[in-house]
């Protein structure tokens, strides 16, 4: 393949679509034909997201059967994994051509497995974390330096204010664990925001100049 169809192409692209959605965005006014008419862009990422899913679905179960084949580690997992797959996704397409619904998820009993057996797993999976969040909170709570005592006050002071037993030792517990998140954290997290934000518009705009070209994939 061509030095042209592997980079340039893609890179003439991503600035010329780029460019459109920045024109669309700031200086179109919504409604106007010329706006919808850029609207139609975004219709192309369902098209990215569809096509996506259909080679993650492929890996999955490529990685998995070949895993059932050689008998590797947890194959038995790799199998429960494929059965699961496979009916969930022959509920999807059965509830699409029964109730003549456009997505999936319209359908009660896609939607009754996702709701009442999916989000149950879920839940179960990420109730584990907790364990490994105060094995984490015990090692970062260790006196070590004026960063990790600071760390180790307002951790308790947050623990005190949000579980039950804090007001019953100290009415004052609760309005310090609020005070704590709507003060100090809300400024933290509009910093982080903030330096996201430029974070990304330096990267958009990189990426529409062609500096930024790890999304084309390694260069050789």
């Amino acid at each position: 393949m061509s030095l042209v169809v592997k980079r340039y192409i893609p890179l003439a692209i991503t600035f010329i679509m780029g460019f459109i959605m920045v024109i669309a965005t700031y200086f179109l006014a919504p409604g106007t034909p010329a706006r919808d008419a850029t609207a139609l862009l975004t219709a192309t990422v369902d098209v990215l997201v569809v096509t996506a899913g259909a080679i993650g679905l492929v890996a999955l179960l490529r990685h998995h059967l070949m895993n059932i084949n050689k008998r590797g580690r947890f194959w038995q997992y790799s199998t429960i994994t494929i059965i699961a797959v496979i009916i969930y996704l022959i509920i999807g397409l059965y509830g699409v051509a029964t109730h003549e619904q456009r997505y999936m998820y319209a359908s009660e009993l896609f939607s009754w497995v996702y709701s009442n057996i999916y989000v149950h797993m879920d839940m179960t999976i990420f109730s584990l974390l907790a364990f490994f969040i105060a094995s984490a909170a015990y090692r970062a709570f260790r006196l070590r330096s004026l960063e990790a005592s600071v760390l180790l006050i307002v951790g308790s002071l947050m623990l005190l204010g949000r579980a039950p037993i804090g007001g019953v030792i100290w009415e004052g517990f609760p309005a310090i664990a609020e005070w704590l998140l709507t003060v100090p954290n809300a400024a933290g997290n509009r910093a982080i925001t903030i330096g996201i934000a430029i974070g990304a518009i330096s990267l958009a705009i990189r990426q529409l100049l062609g500096v930024e070209r790890g999304y084309l994939g390694p260069e050789r």
